[in-house]
């Protein structure tokens, strides 16, 4: 079919031979000093880590494929896919074995031209592919620091089946035609390669991996081997260890004090007055002003303009879901987020309607530290876009969003951030860029708090990742923003 775009994956095998030398050397002078290492430090997250256990690994894979013919290849505008993976690992003082439900696939569009009745029509051709597995792993790891693992080793994956996406847009008049397929397992061979990466413990129970896997067979059973094309994944997940999860100690240690009071949440009866704006050098700017109120001490309400449309956001938070994990002792933080949003300056297609967008998203915050919290915020948005009307899906859409950041608390009045956003649902309407990022500085001084920003996002409206990832094809030049914050009590 089509080919899949390997601008940020590896595609040569020498790097993997390049790290079994080095995880060789590593290996030999880990057993030369592995006995003292164990006395000195009986209780480190390394020593915990290599020990028997069952584990439950869980993320986001960005699957691309690589064509036999390199003609093809350079065809086709390839790019990589996201999907999911779960599953269960045992870890043996030397091997790490496991069995995950993973998904893999592509991405890919390519522009041309369509003669009909002697008038060439520009219109592109895309889609993407979707191949789901039953993969078995066998890693072999190395223990770096206390806190980092590295390792190597092999996946083999049994298909289960998948999807195939084929698209047909005419460009000039914004029309497209879709369609989808099932495909059966028995149309794939066995999925073997290399896998390696690194882990990352955050404390003895929680972890992050990274991995990449260096597919070695081809894909398809049913294709010669010029047309035939092999997996390439890089894999970003959780990790967590269950051994002994459930056993209560016999010494009770004070439980880690979490920050319920979460600064996107507002005193009972304080109120919050917000400006903001966001300026670039190919785009206009953008600036919204807010009111927020603290309902209660769990509940803040708010309502906000920004220029984009002349769009009003009624937006609701609440930490209420804390209580439910409080009898957990875990450091985490969770708020949800409601926004409805309304574009009042929105021309008209099929009615009032095509004005709303709806967003609702958890912010979970996990302490690693005192002054170090990690942020996860997965994110759903529905909007109506009648004016991309397509057959037969129509509209309105809706799409996830997943975003990942760390917060850093520099001083007491000072913290510093970065945040990753990706658009996890591939649709027929997407455009420009699916990812995009934004670091910043907050400074805080009594009831007032200034945020300066650097991003690649444009607009400032509660539903704006809609629009800025993949909705519309903005440029991915950065942007300077501003946010100041005063707080009545």
């Amino acid at each position: 079919m089509l080919i899949r775009y390997t601008k940020y994956l590896i595609n040569s095998p020498k790097i993997f031979l390049f790290i079994i030398l080095i995880s060789i050397s590593l290996n030999a002078q880990t057993r030369r000093y592995e006995g003292k290492k164990k006395l000195k430090n009986k209780n480190s997250i390394s020593n915990i880590s290599s020990q028997k256990g069952l584990t439950i690994i869980g993320g986001n894979n960005m699957s691309t494929i690589k064509y036999n013919d390199d003609k093809i290849n350079n065809q086709i505008d390839i790019s990589p896919r996201n999907g999911s993976n779960i599953g269960l690992e045992y870890r043996f003082p030397r091997l790490i074995v496991g069995a995950t439900y993973l998904q893999r696939g592509s991405k890919l569009k390519q522009a041309t031209t369509m003669n009909i009745g002697g008038i060439d029509y520009e219109i592109e051709i895309g889609g993407h592919e979707v191949y789901n597995y039953a993969a078995a792993h066998i890693l072999y790891p190395i223990s770096i620091s206390e806190h980092i693992k590295v390792f190597g080793g092999v996946q083999i994956g049994s298909s289960l089946g998948g999807i195939s996406v084929a698209k047909l847009s005419f460009t000039e008049f914004n029309s497209s035609q879709s369609d989808e397929i099932d495909m059966k397992p028995e149309g794939f061979g066995l999925d073997a390669g290399l896998q390696f990466g690194v882990d990352y413990m955050l404390n003895h129970r929680f972890g992050l991996r990274s991995s990449y896997y260096l597919g070695m067979t081809d894909v398809r059973d049913t294709l010669s081997n010029s047309l035939n094309f092999k997996n390439n994944t890089l894999n970003l997940s959780a990790i967590i260890k269950l051994k002994g999860l459930l056993k209560k100690s016999n010494t009770k240690k004070p439980a880690p004090k979490i920050n319920s009071k979460s600064r996107l949440l507002l005193p009972p009866k304080a109120l919050e007055a917000q400006m903001a704006g966001r300026i670039g050098s190919d785009t206009d700017t953008q600036s919204k002003i807010a009111i927020e109120y603290g309902l209660r001490d769990d509940i803040t309400i708010g309502i906000s303009n920004s220029n984009y449309l002349n769009t009003f956001d009624f937006s609701a938070r609440t930490n209420y879901l804390n209580k439910l994990i409080d009898k957990f002792d875990y450091p985490i933080n969770i708020v949800y987020n409601s926004i409805i949003s309304t574009q009042m300056d929105k021309p008209v297609i099929i009615d009032e309607l095509d004005k709303l967008n709806f967003l609702h998203q958890l912010i979970i915050k996990y302490n690693i530290k005192s002054n170090i919290r990690l942020k996860l915020c997965p994110t759903y948005i529905h909007k109506n876009i009648a004016d991309t009307k397509l057959e037969p899906k129509g509209y309105p859409w809706d799409i996830w969003f997943l975003e990942t950041g760390i917060d850093w608390i520099f001083k007491n009045n000072i913290e510093i951030y970065g945040n990753l956003i990706q658009q996890m649902t591939d649709t027929d309407i997407s455009q420009g860029s699916q990812t995009s990022m934004k670091i910043g500085l907050q400074y805080f001084i009594k009831t007032i708090s200034l945020d300066l920003s650097i991003t690649d996002l444009y607009h400032l409206h509660g539903t704006a990742i809609i629009d800025d990832l993949g909705v519309n094809n903005y440029t991915e030049n950065l942007r300077m923003g501003f946010q100041i914050n005063k707080m009545f009590n």
